[in-house]
């Protein structure tokens, strides 16, 4: 029986012209494109809910650390890490003050650490991203090389913490005023929080000024703002907000929440940032500028802006 042959084209095995391959080239490219922002995208939306999580942590640790140590709040100071390993870094000029978010080298043991004993909640991703890829300011990252400023020796740069708790929280003004050295490290009564679903507890900060191009990272002014948003960014475990109105309203702040979730990179001055409030509740909120934030989220209660006569910064 005669094989009979098969009825194709003798060129069917010649493969794609390059009119298909290029159609079926520019159909992958397209779908890439779609496909690469709505997967970053997703992305980034997990880590922010990650971010979340880990700041709502904070909620049941003040209260827990407040009832154990008769109805005080943490001082702000020393609350990931205590006075004496701070100093000690500082005395041995291995680690500034300023640098101790990235100093891998001594583990917490501040007076928090009990109530929260894991490290990767001390830590949003987001931010994490943003250290490794250009450091904070006077701190760059380890590609970039980083030193101690003192004595050029290199030092580790490994991010350990992203949040701060409120400083008007955490340190009694008055008790300041009387010793400045803060010695007996001055906190305040839970009990006297009053807004405690409107004064922050913990927040975010940017690795960055905004304070319109006033140094050299030139960040401008955020769109609608007439006033610096941050004068300082992420550096040591509290965060500042600036309680004195002055003559001049871009001296009203010195530190301000975070502004990069919810935005793409090159927007990362106007997007929002996780907030643990008082009462336990987090919201994902934008940032106010100039003396609005104190007001806004940063006192405790209302009047305590008139302490010492008004003259509380």
């Amino acid at each position: 029986m005669a094989i009979t042959e098969r009825a194709f084209p003798k060129d069917s095995a010649e493969g794609f012209t390059l009119v298909e391959l290029l159609v079926v080239i520019s159909i992958i490219a397209i779908l890439l494109a779609v496909l690469v922002p709505a997967l970053n995208n997703a992305r980034e939306q997990a880590r922010t809910i990650v971010c979340g999580s880990n700041i709502k942590n904070y909620g049941p640790a003040i209260m827990m650390y407040s009832q154990d140590n008769h109805g005080e709040l943490p001082f702000s100071f020393y609350w990931l890490y205590s006075r004496k390993t701070i100093q000690a870094g500082i005395d041995s000029k291995k680690c500034q003050e300023e640098c101790r978010w990235h100093y891998d080298v001594d583990p917490p043991d501040g007076s928090l650490w009990p109530y929260l004993k894991t490290a990767d909640v001390h830590m949003c991703p987001t931010f994490r991203n943003f250290a490794i890829a250009g450091g904070l300011n006077i701190c760059p990252n380890r590609l970039k090389g980083h030193s101690t400023g003192r004595n050029g020796t290199t030092m580790p740069f490994n991010p350990r913490y992203s949040y701060s708790m409120n400083r008007w929280l955490g340190m009694d003004w008055m008790s300041f005023l009387e010793d400045p050295t803060l010695k007996n490290e001055p906190s305040i009564q839970l009990s006297k929080v009053t807004r405690t679903s409107q004064c922050f507890a913990f927040t975010e900060e940017n690795l960055w000024h905004i304070n319109g191009g006033r140094d050299n990272l030139n960040h401008p002014l955020r769109k609608g703002d007439t006033v610096v948003y941050s004068w300082t960014a992420l550096a040591k475990t509290d965060l500042w907000l600036y309680a004195l109105k002055r003559d001049n309203p871009n001296d009203e702040v010195q530190a301000n929440i975070a502004t990069y979730h919810g935005v793409s990179k090159n927007k990362c001055d106007e997007g929002k940032a996780n907030v643990l409030f008082v009462d336990g509740h987090v919201a994902k909120m934008k940032g106010l500028a100039g003396r609005d934030a104190y007001m806004e989220y940063g006192r405790p209660w209302i009047g305590h802006e008139k302490q010492n006569e008004g003259h509380i910064w």
